[in-house]
């Protein structure tokens, strides 16, 4: 990832994979090693909708993508920790990078199904209140489709170890 500081550009990285991955927390880890990341959880943007939640999803997307315009044209990195289990919606991550003069770059963290399940039943975040297993199977099946486009970087987060995964992000990005 760029710094926007030393002349090698900015970067969006959409952080991407399933819930109870560790997107979050990998997230975090990317950030500490880079002052001045923005790390832009769509699901704390999110909460700060009022209404029901059925109804906050694009309006809470909408605003993180101009979030992050804004700060890619700035000059700083942007991580998105986020679920995008749909092509179409990936797109729109890519234009706001280059929107926002930056180069996007796309990891899809993946664990075993019971690994996942484990970390679900163990963190109860009020975005997965309501997550059944049909919904996660659906998902799953979206992001197997994502995971196969031009670009998309595949990293093992089944150790849970955030910072050892955010070393093999960076790894994979840069190399």
């Amino acid at each position: 990832m760029g710094d926007g500081r030393s002349g090698d550009g900015v970067t969006l990285l959409l952080l991407n994979g399933l819930p109870g991955v560790g997107k979050s927390s990998v997230a975090a880890a990317l950030a500490a090693v880079r002052p001045g990341t923005l790390v832009l959880d769509v699901d704390v943007v999110r909460a700060l909708i009022s209404g029901d939640p059925a109804g906050t999803a694009e309006p809470a997307r909408r605003l993180a993508l101009d979030m992050a315009r804004s700060y890619l044209r700035a000059g700083g990195d942007v991580v998105v920790p986020q679920l995008v289990a749909r092509p179409d919606q990936v797109g729109r991550f890519a234009r706001s990078a280059a929107d926002g003069g930056a180069r996007f770059a796309h990891a899809v963290l993946e664990a075993a199904p019971a690994t996942l399940a484990r970390r679900v039943a163990d963190h109860d975040a009020a975005h997965r209140r309501g997550l059944d297993a049909d919904a996660v199977a659906a998902y799953a099946a979206g992001l197997r489709q994502v995971a196969r486009l031009p670009g998309v970087v595949r990293v093992d987060a089944g150790t849970g170890d955030a910072d050892a995964v955010a070393g093999r992000v960076r790894a994979l990005l840069e190399g």
